[in-house]
C-alpha cells in the first residue's frame, strides 16, 4: 500500500505533464472559477449551493502545476497576508466524537481567539465532516457574533468600530471524496486506517476552497501538502524580502533553502494533528520532510494518540536499536487496536513503520519538528503552544537572523505572550540582534494588553522623546485599540464635534489641555510645540526634561484611553513618580465624575482606578519618609514645572486627595507652617494650655521672654553671621524650608558640624570649630593639627561673616512680636478672640429693648464691613499667589453679608416706614449666621471638633435631606387631608394654611393630642338639627371646634405612625450608619481640611478686624514707595505678606539633580518589588497548606512505599524458598513422566509479553489440596485485538464483562454453540485409577475454571485463548536414516521462543484431533502436485492413518499407510509457560514412524529438520519425557 509521493515521483510526473503552453492554457480556464460573482459560467459543479458557488475556488489535478496555480491564487483572490497559517491534519475518514466535550469546546474557542489575535489562515479538508466541520461551526459561530456586533455599533454609536481581522478558513478539498464526485477512490481507500468510507459535502462556513482532483488517495494527499507548504512558501517570500536575501547573504541553512523548506519562517506554518489515519499519517510525513513542525493533541485518538505514544517513548528510550524494537512491537499493538477492521496485517505493519519514519525525522539534531500536548481544556490558549513548536523547529541558526528576530518578536506581541518573546526569542539573542524601533513601541502602546512588553522596552532605556511628537500622539488617539472608553467618557468634553468622530490635528493642539484642565485643575499640562522640538532633536532646555515630558503625555493618553493598567506600567519609569500619580489620581477623579451620568459602573471602575494611584503616591512618599525624611521634605517643597509650579501638597489639594495631606510627613510639614517656627515652652506651670500662653504673649508683649521660643535654625537668616546679600536676595536657606526641622538629621543644624575633614569655610573656620568644642568639653585646644591642616587642605578664601563664631542669639524685640502676630497658629486665636468680642457685641445689640440704639448699631456695621473688607481682600491675595481658594463660597459669602449690612442699614434709616420688628429679625438671622460661621472658619481647626463637623455636614447634606425628599409627601398630604376632615367648615384663609402647616410639620416633634379630645365647651354648640338654609358639614355650630369620628381618628394615627415611627426612628438609624460610616473618613476629611485652614491663616494679615485696615495700609504704603524708588525690590518682598506664605513658596529652590530623579525612579522600583512581595506573602498561607498537602501525599507514598517494601520482602524470603526447592528438583530428576506435570514452566516470571511478576509459589505449595492463606495472584487478559485474525474470532472476552451465570456461553465441562461457533471446553485428560469416566475440572469461588495441576501464580485467562482447557496436537514424527533414529524437530538456534520443539497446532472451536494432526502433517511436506483435495477430514483413528500414508507417500496414496505406523503417545494437562491458574494449555501427542524413505516428499517447512537424538541440545521437560518415551517404545517394538 502507497502512503505518499516521494521527490522522485512527483519528478517523474512534473516530466509526464502536458507542454507548457496547454498547461498555461488550462490554468487560465481554471483560474476563471476565482470570481466572486454568481455570474461565472465556470461555478465548480459540486457546489450546489448558490452562496458556496459564489466563494472563490479552484481545481489542480497535476502536481506540476502546484506552484504557477498558487502564485495565481495569490495574485486574484487578493488575500490578506498571515501572520501564521495552521494547517488542520485529521482523518477524512477517521474522525469519532471527542471522549470530552469542554476540550471540543475549548479547541474551538483557541481557534476563534486566534483568528481575532492576529491574521491567521486556517486550512483543512473542506469537507462537512470531522474536524472541518468543527472549526466550520466555530468560524460560523463567530461570523454571527461580529455581525449582530456591528448591527449594535451601528444602532448605539452611529458608526463601526475599527474592523476585526479577516476569516480566512480555505479548504483543500480531496474530490474523491466528494458527494457527486465522478473520480472513484482507488483500492486502499477502505482499509483499516480509515474508518469512514462515504463520501461528504463541503462545509459551507469555509471562505475559499482548491480542489484537488486525483482519484489515487496518496497521490491526493501529497498534493494537498505540497500546495499548504507552497502557499506559506510564497506568502513568506511576498511578505518580507529582505529575509529570503539575508538567508541567501548569510548561507544560513542553504540545503533546507535550496529545498524551499525555510521560505515559511517569516510566515510560521504549523500543522495539528487531531485523530487521523493512513492518509493524515502520509500528510504528517510529507510536512516532515518539508520541516513543518507538527502539533500533535494528545488524547483524541487514532493517530494522534500513537503518533504522540512513540514520539515520547522515543525521547525517553533513545534511538538504540533495542529502544526501537520495543517501541515497534508497541505501535503495533496500538496500531491494532485502534483500527480493528483491518483486512491486511502488512496495511498495520506499513503504517507502523511509517509512525516510526515521523517519530525519527521529528527527532533532529537542532531541531524539534514534533509536539505533543495533552487535549484539555486549555486548548483555548492554542497559541501557547503553537509558538514553542514552531520556535522548536528552527535551527540555531535561523532563530538568530535579524529579521527572523523581529518577526517572531512582532508575532509573539500580536498574540500578547510576553513570556514566550521573553524565554524563546530574547533569551536566545545572545549577540543583541534585535533592537525595539518606533513602530515597535508604538503597537505595543495602541494593542490593548501590551504592558509587559511596554515595560521590557522601557527597561531596555528606550528615549520617549524621540518617540513621540505631537503627530504621533495624535495618532495614537485616532488608531488606539478598544477606544470605547475615550469615545464614551472623554469625547464629550470636546467642545465641539467633529465630523463622523474623526480626531483633528486641532484636538492636540487645543483640546486637549482644555480636557486635562477641566478634569484635574491643571491647566496648559502639555505642549505639542515642545514635543515635536525635542522628538527632533531641538531640545528646549535639556534630554531629561524631553524625556519627561513625553512621558507626562504618554500618561495623558494612557488615562484618557482608560489604559490604567499601561499608565501604572510608565509610572514606574517616570521621575517624579509622587506628582504624577496625585495628578493621575486627579485626572481619574474628573474622569469618574464626568461619565457618572452616563454609566455608573465605569464611574466606579475609574474611581477606584484613581484611589489606587493615589495609594501608590502615599506608599511611595512613606517608603521615602521611613527611608530618608529629608528627601521627603525636600520634595513636599519642591515646585514641579510640569504640574503647574505646583508642590505635591497644593496638587493633592487641588485634586481633594485627603489620603495623601493625612499622611505624617505631610501632616508634619502643614505643623511647621502652623507653628511659623515658633516654639512655646513648659517654664512655670504645665498646666497652663499653650494657646492661653500664645494669646497673652500676643497681647501682653513681656510674657514673650519666658513662654516663647524663637530657635535659630527657623530663624537663621535674621541672625548676624548670616551674610546680606543673602538676606537682601531674600532667599530662604536650605534649613529653613518647611519640615526640615523635624528631620532629626543634626548635620544641618548643629552649631559644630563639620561637613568633611575641610569644611567650606575653611581651615580657619575648621580650627575654630574644634577650638570652641574643646573648650566647651573643658579640655585645653591642642594645635597640633593646624600645620597638617594647612598643608593638607586647599586655599580658601577668608570668610566674611565675621571671626566671632558665637552667635547673637536674641532676636530684637519688633522682630520677635512681629513673628509672633505673623504665625498662622496666633492669627487663628487672636482672630478666634476678637470674633468672639464681636459676637458677644452683636449679641447684646440684638437683645437690648430699644428701637433704635445707633452707637452700637454702627459699631457692629462697620466692623461687620471690616470682616468683608478683610475677606475680599485675603481673597484677593490667596487668589495672587495661586492659593486653593473657592471663589463660589467667597463669593456668596461676601455677597451675603453686605447685602445684610445695605439691609440693615437701609432699615435702620428709614425705620419711621418699616416697622422695627423686621429690622430686629434682620440682625437676628445675621447673628445667626455669623455665629454658624464660626463653625466652618475656626472648628475644622480642632482635632475633636474637626471630624465631627464633617459627621454632621454629612448627616445634613446626605441623610437629613433624603429625609425631607422622603417625608415632604406625608407632610403635605395629610396638611391638606386632616385639615380638611377635622375642620370642615372653617373659612378658607390664611389661618387655614397656618393650622394645616403647623400640625402637618410640628408633629415631627409633638402630638396634638388636645384637637382628638372632647371638650365642654365645643359639646354645648354642637348641631341638634340640621339647618336647612345653610351648608354646615362639621358637628358643631363653632367651626372652630374639632370635628371628631372615626374617619378623624383613623387619619391621625396613620400620620402619626409615619411620621413618629417610622421615619422619625429612620432618620435616627441614618445617622448613626453614618457616624460608624464615616467615622475613619472624617479623620482623613479633618486633615484635608485642615490645610485649608492653616494656608487661609497663613495668608491673613496679622491684625484682625477691625485692625487689619492698619496691616493693609502698611502694605500699600510699601507698595507707594516700592513706586516712587523710594525702596528697593528687595525689601518689598521682606516688609510685604506674611513670613510664613514666603516661606511655604521658597521662591529659589535649587535645582533637582539626575541623582534626584533616579533615587525617585528606583524608589518607584522598589515599590513595585515590595508589592510583589507582599502578593508572595499573601498567598502564603495558601502555599503552606499546599506543601502541607504534598507533605501528606509524600508521606501516604512513602507509606505505601514500605508497605510494598514490606511485601517485596516476604515474596523473596517465598522466592528463596522456591528457588531452592527448585535446585533441589534439578538436582534429583530422573526424567519420569511426571516431570511434565509439576507446573514448572506454569510458574516462570515473568509472564510472557509483559512484565507482570507471578506470585511466587514452592513446589510444595503447587496443589490446591495444600492451604496457602496469603495466596492472591495477579491478573491478566490479553487484548482481543492483540491475537492474529485467524484466532480473534474464538477469543473469550474477560469474564468480568458477561454475567457469571450464563449457560449459553460459559459451559464449563461441556461443549455448546454460542454465536454459530461450537465451543468445546471439555479436557482431555485421562481419568485416574480412582476416577472413572469423563475427567471434570473444577470451579473456583469466581466460578472460572480452576488449573487441574495446580496453582500458577497468575490467574484470568492469561495469553490463552479461552477459559479451561486449551488444546493443541503435536506429532512426533521418526524415521531411521543412516542406522540412526532421527527426530523431525525446530532447527532454529532459539527454540525457547517457539511454542514447542515438535510439530504443533492449535485446535479452536470444537476440535477434532485427528483433523488437527492430519493438517498438521499435511502443512509440513511439499507435494509436487499440490495438496490432496477432496479428502474427507478424518474422524477417527484409522482414517487419520489412512489419509497420513496418501499425504506421506502420495506416490502411492493407497497403499501408503502400510509404511506408517501411527500412535497417540500422550493426551492430558501441558506445561507451559502460558498457563494460568484459570486457563492451561493441553495436548495430543501422535508419534508417526515411517519405515521407509523411499518416495518421501521434502520437509515444506523450512524452520523443522531432521536430527538424531544426541544433535537436540535444548528441549523441556515433556518434550524430553516424550523422546525418551519413543526411543524406548521404538527399541522396544524393534
Amino acid at each position: 500500500m502507497r502512503t505518499g509521493l516521494n521527490s522522485v515521483e512527483l519528478e517523474q510526473l512534473n516530466n509526464s505533464a502536458p507542454r507548457e503552453m496547454e498547461r498555461e492554457s488550462l490554468l487560465d480556464e481554471e483560474l476563471n472559477g476565482f470570481q466572486h460573482t454568481a455570474k461565472s459560467p465556470r461555478s465548480h459543479p459540486l457546489l450546489f449551493d448558490e452562496s458556496l458557488q459564489r466563494k472563490p475556488s479552484v481545481v489542480i489535478d497535476d502536481p506540476a502545476a502546484v506552484s504557477r496555480t498558487v502564485t495565481r491564487i495569490l495574485e486574484q483572490w487578493a488575500l490578506s497576508s498571515p501572520d501564521i497559517i495552521v494547517a488542520f491534519v485529521s482523518g477524512t475518514r477517521s474522525f469519532t466524537a471527542w471522549k470530552n466535550e469542554d476540550h471540543r469546546a475549548a479547541l474551538q474557542k483557541g481557534i476563534i481567539k486566534l483568528l481575532n489575535a492576529t491574521e491567521t489562515w486556517i486550512l483543512d479538508s473542506g469537507l462537512d465532516y470531522g474536524i472541518s466541520r468543527l472549526i466550520g461551526n466555530a468560524v460560523r459561530n463567530e461570523l454571527q457574533f461580529r455581525q449582530s456586533k456591528r448591527e449594535y455599533e451601528v444602532y448605539v454609536r452611529g458608526y463601526l468600530k475599527k474592523r476585526r481581522h479577516a476569516i480566512l478558513l480555505m479548504g483543500v478539498v480531496p474530490m474523491s471524496l466528494l458527494r457527486g464526485s465522478d473520480d472513484e477512490t482507488d483500492g486502499h481507500d477502505n482499509d483499516a486506517a480509515e474508518d469512514h468510507p462515504e463520501k461528504c459535502d463541503v462545509n459551507p462556513s469555509h471562505t475559499h476552497f482548491i480542489f484537488v482532483k486525483e482519484p489515487k488517495q496518496e497521490v491526493a494527499t501529497a498534493m494537498r501538502s505540497q500546495i499548504i507548504v507552497e502557499l506559506a512558501a510564497q506568502v513568506s517570500r511576498r511578505r518580507n524580502p529582505t529575509f529570503v536575501r539575508e538567508v541567501q547573504n548569510t548561507g544560513v541553512d542553504e540545503v533546507s533553502y535550496q529545498k524551499g523548506t525555510v521560505c515559511h519562517e517569516q510566515v510560521p506554518l504549523i500543522a495539528v494533528l487531531i485523530q487521523g489515519g493512513m492518509r493524515a499519517l502520509d500528510m504528517v510525513h510529507d510536512y516532515l520532510k518539508s520541516d513543518v513542525p507538527v502539533l500533535v493533541i494528545k488524547g483524541t485518538g487514532f493517530l494522534a494518540d500513537i503518533l504522540a505514544f512513540a514520539y515520547e517513548e522515543h525521547k525517553e528510550r533513545g534511538n538504540n536499536r533495542s529502544a526501537m524494537d520495543i517501541i515497534r512491537r508497541d505501535v503495533s499493538k496500538r496500531v491494532a487496536r485502534s483500527f480493528p477492521g483491518s483486512k491486511k496485517d502488512e496495511d498495520l505493519t506499513l503504517m507502523r513503520n511509517r509512525i516510526i519514519d515521523c517519530v525519527i525525522l521529528g527527532s533532529q539534531k537542532e531541531k524539534e519538528l514534533i509536539s505533543v500536548v495533552e487535549s484539555s481544556e486549555d486548548l483555548v490558549d492554542l497559541d501557547n503552544y503553537f509558538l514553542p513548536a514552531v520556535f522548536a523547529a528552527r535551527s540555531r541558526a535561523t532563530n538568530i537572523l535579524k529579521e527572523q528576530v523581529r518577526s517572531d518578536f512582532l508575532l509573539t506581541m500580536k498574540l500578547n505572550k510576553p513570556g514566550i518573546a521573553d524565554s524563546k526569542i530574547l533569551g536566545r539573542d545572545e549577540e543583541q540582534i534585535f533592537q525595539v524601533d518606533n513602530d515597535l513601541f508604538e503597537k505595543a502602546l495602541m494593542w490593548k494588553g501590551r504592558e509587559k512588553f511596554v515595560e521590557r522596552f522601557m527597561e531596555e532605556d528606550f528615549a520617549l522623546h524621540r518617540f513621540l511628537s505631537h503627530s504621533r500622539l495624535l495618532n495614537l488617539f485616532r488608531h488606539a485599540e478598544d477606544n470605547d472608553f475615550f469615545v464614551n467618557v472623554v469625547w464629550h468634553q470636546v467642545p465641539r464635534r467633529y465630523f463622523e468622530h474623526t480626531i483633528e490635528e486641532t484636538f492636540v493642539t487645543k483640546d486637549l489641555n482644555r480636557i486635562i484642565e477641566k478634569l484635574s485643575g491643571f491647566s496648559n499640562f502639555l505642549s505639542m510645540h515642545d514635543l515635536s522640538s525635542n522628538y527632533l532633536g531641538m531640545f528646549v532646555t535639556d534630554e531629561y526634561d524631553a524625556e519627561r515630558k513625553a512621558m507626562n503625555a504618554l500618561m495623558v493618553w494612557a488615562v484618557l484611553m482608560g489604559r490604567f493598567q499601561l499608565a501604572k506600567t510608565l509610572w514606574k519609569f517616570c521621575e517624579d513618580p509622587i506628582p504624577m500619580a496625585l495628578f493621575v489620581s486627579a485626572l481619574a477623579r474628573g474622569l469618574a465624575q464626568h461619565s457618572r451620568s452616563t454609566d455608573t459602573s465605569v464611574a466606579d471602575r475609574v474611581s477606584a482606578q484613581g484611589r489606587e494611584f493615589s495609594t501608590m503616591a502615599i506608599d511611595v512618599l512613606d517608603m521615602s519618609y521611613k527611608e530618608s525624611n529629608a528627601r521627603t521634605f525636600d520634595l513636599l517643597n519642591q515646585k514641579f514645572p510640569d504640574f503647574n509650579d505646583r508642590t505635591p501638597i497644593k496638587a493633592a489639594y487641588i485634586s481633594r486627595n485627603k489620603y495623601f495631606l493625612a499622611h505624617e510627613a505631610c501632616q508634619i510639614w502643614l505643623n511647621r507652617l502652623w507653628e511659623g517656627g515658633l516654639e512655646i515652652t513648659d517654664s512655670w506651670n504645665s498646666r497652663i494650655p499653650e494657646e492661653f500662653k500664645l494669646v497673652v504673649s500676643a497681647l501682653l508683649v513681656f510674657p514673650i521672654y519666658f513662654w516663647i521660643r524663637y530657635p535659630a535654625k527657623n530663624f537663621v537668616k535674621d541672625f548676624s553671621w548670616v551674610e546680606h546679600d543673602k538676606v537682601d536676595s531674600g532667599s530662604i536657606n536650605e534649613t529653613t524650608r518647611l519640615g526640615y526641622e523635624n528631620v532629626g538629621q543634626r548635620d544641618k543644624n548643629d552649631l559644630f558640624h563639620i561637613d568633611s575633614l575641610f569644611d567650606r569655610e575653611g581651615v580657619d573656620n575648621t580650627e575654630r570649630k574644634l577650638k570652641v568644642l574643646a573648650e566647651l568639653e573643658g579640655k585645653n585646644k591642642s594645635t597640633r593639627f593646624r600645620h597638617s591642616l594647612k598643608h593638607a587642605a586647599p586655599e580658601a578664601p577668608a570668610s566674611s561673616s565675621g571671626s566671632n563664631l558665637f552667635i547673637n542669639r536674641n532676636l530684637p524685640l519688633w522682630k520677635k512680636v512681629y513673628y509672633l502676630w505673623s504665625a498662622p497658629r496666633t492669627k487663628f486665636w487672636i482672630f478666634q478672640l476678637f470674633y468672639w468680642i464681636y459676637l458677644a457685641v452683636f449679641s447684646v445689640v440684638v437683645i437690648l429693648p430699644t428701637c433704635n440704639d445707633l452707637g452700637l448699631d454702627v459699631i457692629i456695621l462697620i466692623w461687620t464691613l471690616f470682616n468683608v473688607l478683610e475677606i475680599a481682600l485675603r481673597t484677593v491675595y490667596q487668589i495672587h499667589h495661586g492659593f486653593p481658594v473657592s471663589l463660589f463660597r467667597r463669593g456668596v459669602e461676601i455677597t451675603f453679608i453686605t447685602g445684610f449690612v445695605l439691609l440693615v442699614a437701609i432699615f435702620k434709616t428709614y425705620f419711621n416706614f418699616i416697622r422695627p420688628l423686621y429690622t430686629r429679625s434682620l440682625m437676628a438671622f445675621g447673628l445667626l449666621y455669623m455665629y454658624y460661621r464660626m463653625v466652618s472658619v475656626f472648628f475644622p481647626m480642632n482635632s475633636i471638633l474637626g471630624p465631627m463637623v464633617y459627621r454632621i455636614k454629612r448627616m445634613i447634606t446626605v441623610d437629613f435631606l433624603s429625609f425631607v425628599r422622603l417625608a415632604l409627601p406625608f407632610i403635605v398630604a395629610n396638611m391638606f387631608v386632616l385639615q380638611s376632615v377635622m375642620y370642615p367648615d372653617l373659612p378658607f384663609s390664611i389661618e387655614t394654611w397656618r393650622k394645616g402647616f403647623y400640625r402637618a410639620f410640628f408633629t415631627l416633634f409633638i402630638a396634638f393630642l388636645g384637637e382628638i379630645e372632647y371638650t365642654p365647651r365645643c359639646e354645648a354648640v354642637r348641631l341638634r338639627n340640621e339647618t336647612a338654609n345653610k351648608c354646615w358639614i362639621g358637628d358643631y355650630e363653632n367651626y372652630t371646634c374639632p370635628t371628631l369620628g372615626v374617619m378623624t381618628y383613623l387619619l391621625n394615627i396613620q400620620y402619626w405612625i409615619i411620621m413618629r415611627l417610622i421615619l422619625v426612628v429612620l432618620l435616627n438609624a441614618l445617622f448613626a450608619a453614618t457616624m460608624i460610616k464615616v467615622k475613619e473618613d472624617s479623620e482623613f476629611i479633618y486633615r484635608y481640611q485642615r490645610y485649608r485652614t492653616v494656608l487661609d491663616f497663613a495668608s491673613r494679615s496679622a491684625l484682625p478686624p477691625p485692625f487689619s485696615f492698619l496691616s493693609y495700609s502698611f502694605d500699600w504704603v510699601i507698595v507707594c514707595c516700592v513706586k516712587t524708588q523710594g525702596l528697593g525690590k528687595q525689601k518689598e518682598k521682606i516688609l510685604v505678606g506674611p513670613r510664613t506664605v514666603k516661606l511655604l513658596e521658597n521662591h529659589a529652590p535649587a535645582k533637582r539633580s539626575y541623582e534626584s530623579y533616579s533615587y525617585w525612579m528606583g524608589l518607584t522600583k522598589e515599590y513595585y518589588r515590595r508589592k510583589e512581595r507582599e502578593e508572595r506573602a499573601k498567598n502564603i498561607a495558601q502555599d503552606q497548606v499546599s506543601r502541607i498537602k504534598g507533605l501528606a501525599d509524600d508521606q501516604k507514598a512513602i507509606r505505601g512505599s514500605l508497605a510494598r517494601l514490606s511485601d517485596k520482602l516476604k515474596q523473596l524470603e517465598k522466592a528463596s524458598l522456591v528457588y531452592f526447592e527448585e535446585i533441589k528438583h534439578n538436582m534429583s530428576r530422573k526424567g519420569h513422566a511426571k516431570e511434565g506435570t509439576l507446573n514448572q514452566l506454569s510458574r516462570l516470571s515473568p509472564y510472557p509479553g509483559t512484565g507482570i511478576k507471578r506470585f511466587l509459589i514452592p513446589d510444595h505449595k503447587v496443589s490446591w489440596d495444600t492451604e496457602l492463606s496469603d495466596y492472591k495472584p495477579p491478573s491478566y487478559c490479553r487484548d482481543t485485538y492483540d491475537f492474529p485474525v485467524a484466532e480473534r474470532h474464538y477469543v473469550d472476552p474477560e469474564f468480568t464483562s458477561r454475567p457469571r451465570k450464563d449457560p449459553a456461553f460459559w459451559c464449563w465441562n461441556a461443549t455448546a454453540v454460542v454465536g454459530g461457533k461450537k465451543i468445546d471446553r471439555r479436557t482431555v485428560a485421562p481419568p485416574t485409577d480412582t476416577e472413572a469416566g469423563q475427567v471434570q475440572y473444577a470451579l473456583d469461588h469466581r466460578g472460572l475454571p480452576r488449573n487441574i495441576v495446580g496453582r500458577t501464580g497468575l490467574a484470568d485467562r492469561g495469553n490463552l485463548c479461552m477459559y479451561g482447557p486449551n488444546l493443541c496436537v503435536q506429532v512426533v514424527l521418526t524415521r531411521f536414516r543412516d542406522d540412526a533414529l532421527r527426530f523431525l524437530v525446530a532447527k532454529t538456534s532459539t527454540y525457547p521462543n517457539l511454542p514447542s520443539l515438535f510439530p504443533s497446532s492449535k485446535t479452536l472451536g470444537f476440535r477434532n484431533r485427528f483433523h488437527a494432526a492430519w493438517q498438521l502433517v499435511e502443512s509440513l511436506f511439499a507435494l509436487p502436485d499440490g495438496p490432496v483435495k477432496d479428502l474427507a477430514p478424518p474422524e477417527d483413528e484409522e482414517h487419520m492413518h489412512k489419509l497420513m500414508g496418501a499425504v506421506i507417500f502420495p506416490g502411492s496414496p493407497d497403499d501408503g499407510a502400510k509404511f506408517l505406523a501411527v500412535q497417540q503417545v500422550y493426551a492430558g494437562y501441558l506445561d507451559h509457560v502460558d498457563n494460568t491458574d484459570n486457563a492451561w494449555m493441553e495436548t495430543v501427542v501422535w508419534h508417526v514412524d515411517i519405515s521407509t524413505g523411499e518416495g518421501l516428499p521434502r520437509v515444506a517447512d523450512e524452520n523443522f529438520t531432521w536430527k538424531e537424538r544426541s544433535h537436540i541440545k535444548r528441549m523441556r521437560p515433556f518434550e524430553d519425557h516424550i523422546i525418551q518415551h519413543v526411543t524406548i517404545s521404538k527399541v522396544v517394538d524393534d
